[in-house]
């Protein structure tokens, strides 16, 4: 009986024991079922933030090349006016210095001009030469300035014009003529009364008057024409010629 015992004691512990390590398996294997579980939720949280973060790696990573590409273009941008920038101010300069030469032409033409149309001229002239104490003229206001007064003097100078002037002849006696110039090539005078007249030509020391009563009834007769006081006709009048006038 007491052998019969002990072993039921033993059988019992084991049992028991057996127990106790199955017990421990089932809650090993819930722990490692819920750790599992645990696992993939976690996994696929870290799946899902990989995949946000790899789109928001593409998109960074389209506009840094869109960025590089923009800044790329900028440059180039950026190049190619300077080069424009650089051949305006060339073209600038140079138009600038060509406008300079013409000036000095436009100076130096002005004493072939006459009086009356350089009088009329003379607001633009003054412009072109503003001293130090004036307003500057702008590089465009400066070829508006020069055309204008260019166009006046051609258009002058392919028309017959009538003007009124007062100077004085050989007998130092200032008279009012009536002058009929010719362009800017010669121009011929007579006063009110028809008993004196005579031409005039350009110099650089400006209009030189000759004398010559013997033309007053043809430029009489010009100056009726251009006042319509007259029919046309051809006058017979002397012309410019190297060395002087000659009839």
């Amino acid at each position: 009986m007491t052998g019969l015992f002990f072993f039921s004691g033993l059988l019992f512990s084991e049992v028991k024991e057996t127990q106790q390590i199955i017990e421990e398996w089932v809650d090993t294997e819930h722990l490692i079922s819920k750790e599992s579980s645990l696992w993939k939720s976690e996994k696929a949280a870290l799946l899902d933030l990989q995949s946000a973060l790899s789109e928001e790696l593409s998109t960074l990573q389209e506009k840094l090349q869109r960025s590089q590409e923009e800044a790329s273009g900028a440059d180039q941008q950026r190049s190619d006016l300077m080069e424009r920038k650089e051949k305006a101010e060339q073209a600038t300069q140079a138009l600038f210095r060509g406008l300079q030469k013409v000036e000095k032409k436009v100076n130096e033409i002005f004493s072939l001009l006459p009086t009356p149309l350089a009088e009329r001229l003379s607001p633009f002239r003054e412009k072109l030469n503003a001293g130090p104490n004036q307003s500057r003229l702008t590089l465009r206001q400066r070829v508006e300035t020069l055309v204008s007064l260019m166009q006046a003097v051609h258009l002058f100078h392919r028309t017959v014009s009538l003007e009124r002037q007062e100077f004085t002849l050989n007998d130092d006696k200032s008279r009012e003529f009536m002058v009929l110039y010719f362009g800017l090539g010669v121009a011929y005078f007579v006063n009110e009364s028809g008993t004196v007249s005579g031409y005039g030509t350009p110099s650089t020391s400006g209009w030189k008057w000759v004398r010559k009563d013997s033309i007053a009834h043809e430029v009489t007769t010009g100056v009726h024409m251009m006042n319509n006081r007259a029919m046309p006709r051809f006058l017979n009048l002397p012309v410019s010629a190297p060395g002087g006038l000659a009839q």
